[in-house]
């Protein structure tokens, strides 16, 4: 099934977004909205369907956007109703929303998958009514051994030091990365998350 195949069924049809492996839809489907994502040309076929299968994989752990139907030249997922990361983050929400994504990405360095823009998820991440965050965009996603979201998320909330982390210790941070990139524990990461967020966070893990 290719996604020309369904088009007319789809309802309230509208490009949201281009990128050079392919298009982003979003749509009606069987009273569902939904996202899809078309490989713009023969050669990224592939890539979207890894990405497909990558979905497939982390919606078991609650990531990212439901995986709804696959064909063989598009992808179709649950469309996020939502803010993006940068336009919502302040003062208030920042510890809740980079606890949430520092669990989803110690998830995916469990799984193997390495995301590969945890450095920079303020657009990358979405946030819905009810302040949960999602992942989203996982077309550069691949099977790593030695995965590094979380190593990439310290990468971001150093830049983000002067604003919201101005007292923590970025030498101490950065040995806590790489002790946690010798075993991916839970452990590791309660370390980190109490150095950055504090002890009430780290009890959350």
């Amino acid at each position: 099934m290719r996604f020309e195949d369904i088009k007319e069924k789809i309802k309230e049809l509208q490009i949201i977004g281009k990128g050079w492996r392919g298009v982003v839809y979003k749509g009606i489907l069987d009273n569902k909205i939904l996202a899809f994502k078309v490989a713009s040309r023969p050669e990224v076929i592939k890539a979207i369907q890894r990405e497909g299968e990558i979905l497939e994989i982390v919606n078991k752990e609650n990531i990212g956007g439901k995986l709804t139907l696959k064909g063989e030249d598009f992808i179709a997922y649950q469309f996020i109703e939502g803010k993006h990361l940068i336009d919502i983050i302040n003062e208030n929400n920042y510890k809740d929303l980079i606890f949430q994504i520092f669990i989803q990405g110690w998830k995916l360095d469990n799984l193997k998958i390495n995301k590969d823009e945890m450095q920079r998820p303020l657009k990358n991440a979405i946030v819905d009514k009810e302040g949960k965050v999602y992942l989203i965009d996982f077309e550069r996603a691949k099977f790593s051994k030695k995965p590094s979201n979380i190593t990439q998320l310290l990468q971001f909330v150093l830049s983000l030091k002067d604003k919201y982390f101005p007292f923590i210790d970025k030498e101490k941070i950065i040995n806590l990365g790489k002790n946690y990139k010798n075993d991916y524990s839970k452990d590791s990461l309660k370390k980190i998350i109490n150095e950055i967020l504090g002890e009430e966070y780290e009890n959350r893990c």
